[in-house]
């Protein structure tokens, strides 16, 4: 009998008094405190559902499209084929910040997923509006969708992430300036998965602009998604970590982006004419190279703020777990890896 209630009393197990245990909201996964769906609000499942909404719409109508464009070969040669994949690609990070976004209560994702669904809108609305010899049923029904599903869905991700708070306060406690180190390592984190995904776009975008890409370009391409990914990797160790060498290389590894960028720009100027039929994605390179470079430009205005940030306290806040307004004495609590940003 002294068993079984040491038992119940360590499970915290109160209903042998007859109150109901209250279901669970959080747990703490591998990559830091989680909401579970119980945990979830109304206006997040509606904002969940709505935004799962637009995006398997977007995404089945294009990807009947994609069908379509790989079974014709004219088609297949042509920017609609580039324009299915675009698409595709930035619904899967859109369907990321929602998810992650929710459950994590990170409010810059949901910020950004706004802009990703302008950006995708955007790409619709181009591709639509100066192609006028390849307009079709799918394409039409897909520009009206977004654009009646889409504004609720933004109006929803503000309002959610305006309403974010409960995780937040039991990483980082009641001190404002934890509180302040923390949404900078956020910011940050957003703005990297971000990067990501323009950076994935505008190569998406240059492989199938031109008729001839040079060797130069060719190689520069070939290294651009891997160099990518390595590079938001080493951001997302030197934040998790707080790398002080990690973000000075970050920083150095960084310069290439932007030249790159510049390159490109020049390029398009030159290589105007051979645009000649995809008007389209000589619109859309400019978009994504636009806002690539204010991907970075972030980026780097934010690891000015996190280097400063390392060793003041964020590292130390695994007693703020449970909603403590204390840091843990433990030596070496590696918070941001139990409390991550990303």
């Amino acid at each position: 009998m002294a068993e079984e209630n040491a038992e119940h009393q360590e499970s915290g197990d109160y209903t042998r008094f007859g109150i109901p245990n209250a279901p669970k909201t959080t747990f703490t996964s591998p990559f830091g405190k989680t909401k579970t769906c119980a945990g979830l609000l109304g206006r997040e499942k509606w904002f969940l559902i709505l935004s799962f909404i637009n995006i398997v719409t977007a995404v089945s109508l294009t990807t009947y499209r994609l069908v379509v464009v790989v079974q014709d070969e004219t088609l297949r040669q042509s920017s609609d084929f580039t324009f299915t994949i675009l698409i595709i690609v930035n619904s899967a990070f859109v369907a990321f910040y929602a998810l992650h976004g929710v459950f994590r209560e990170r409010k810059y994702e949901l910020y950004v997923q706004v802009l990703a669904i302008l950006i995708i809108l955007l790409y619709c609305i181009v591709e639509y509006a100066i192609q006028t010899d390849r307009r079709n049923d799918v394409k039409l029904v897909r520009l009206i969708v977004a654009c009646v599903v889409s504004p609720p869905n933004i109006v929803l991700a503000v309002l959610v992430a305006r309403n974010f708070g409960e995780l937040e306060f039991r990483i980082a406690g009641a001190s404002q300036h934890l509180q302040y180190i923390y949404n900078q390592a956020a910011i940050f984190s957003c703005w990297l998965k971000f990067d990501l995904q323009v950076t994935v776009s505008l190569v998406i975008l240059v492989l199938k602009s031109v008729s001839h890409i040079s060797t130069l370009e060719t190689v520069t391409l070939s290294v651009g998604i891997p160099y990518t990914i390595i590079w938001v990797l080493l951001g997302w160790f030197t934040l998790r970590l707080e790398l002080r060498w990690g973000a000075i290389v970050f920083g150095l590894l960084g310069l290439a982006k932007p030249s790159y960028y510049i390159f490109k720009f020049v390029k398009l100027y030159q290589d105007l004419e051979e645009y000649d039929g995809n008007e389209n994605i000589y619109y859309c390179v400019i978009i994504a190279g636009a806002l690539a470079i204010l991907s970075w430009l972030i980026l780097m205005v934010e690891l000015r703020f996190i280097y400063k940030n390392f060793g003041q306290g964020l590292k130390d806040t695994e007693g703020h777990q449970d909603g403590g307004t204390t840091a843990s004495s433990a030596p070496y609590s590696l918070g941001l890896a139990q409390n991550s940003v990303i």
